[in-house]
């Protein structure tokens, strides 16, 4: 059986370590997001202050209609040498990690320190997404991994109907190369679930966003082995 790293997971919208700078009144920590909660991590120096050291008020710089957080300490900081650095989650509009998407491709980890996996469908899923989003010849190794829909970005969009028929080609295409390939994988004697293996393309609906112009939605679905559909959607910023 395969399987892969779990990529795409929930995101937390936790920002580790922000390095902040102390307030001239020694006391006045800010932070460049909104906090969502008052669970915050302080570090002076990279040493964990104790949270009975500090508390989270609202800042008394922002306005009564968009009020803010901020951590105030207690007492007056001494040291001028000291550097600070925030632990905090903020709210999902704010979050640099998954740019309020709500999920993050990046490897996981469970309580254990493990990595997280996955199989069946989910693995098929995460491999059509690879394949769609991977720049072709971008992996000396396999050049005829990808699509050329990064090649895309940016370009002015003059004739709508024929960037949409490319896109569809290009993502067909490449669905085509996959299936290929886990025939061909299947054919060593390796094992493979019927959830992952690729059956059939059901659809593939390319059109331009009604609320931006500039942006392309592919809609894609496809069936398993298992006979479950498995639907994925992939946006793509043009002009």
């Amino acid at each position: 059986m395969s399987f892969d790293l779990n990529l795409a997971t929930v995101c937390n919208h936790k920002i580790y370590k922000e390095s902040m700078t102390l307030d001239s009144d020694r006391q006045s920590l800010r932070v460049s997001k909104p906090l969502s909660s008052s669970i915050v991590d302080v570090y002076a120096s990279d040493n964990l202050i104790p949270k009975t050291d500090y508390n989270v008020i609202f800042d008394p710089r922002s306005s009564e209609v968009n009020r803010t957080k901020m951590i105030f300490l207690k007492k007056k900081w001494r040291s001028v040498e000291d550097f600070f650095n925030i632990g905090y989650i903020t709210i999902k509009g704010f979050c640099p990690k998954c740019v309020a998407l709500d999920v993050i491709d990046d490897i996981s980890y469970d309580i254990r320190g493990n990595f997280l996996t996955i199989r069946n469908e989910p693995l098929l899923l995460q491999n059509l997404e690879k394949f769609t989003i991977t720049e072709l010849t971008s992996n000396p190794f396999q050049v005829f991994v990808g699509t050329n829909l990064v090649k895309l970005i940016g370009q002015r969009v003059s004739d709508p109907a024929f960037i949409t028929s490319r896109v569809t080609q290009e993502i067909n295409s490449t669905l085509q190369v996959f299936k290929s390939l886990q025939t061909q994988y299947q054919s060593t004697g390796r094992s493979v679930t019927d959830g992952e293996l690729l059956n059939t393309i059901d659809s593939v609906k390319v059109n331009f966003d009604r609320n931006d112009p500039t942006i392309l939605r592919a809609d894609i679905t496809v069936r398993a082995v298992s006979g479950r559909s498995v639907d994925f959607t992939q946006l793509l910023k043009v002009a």
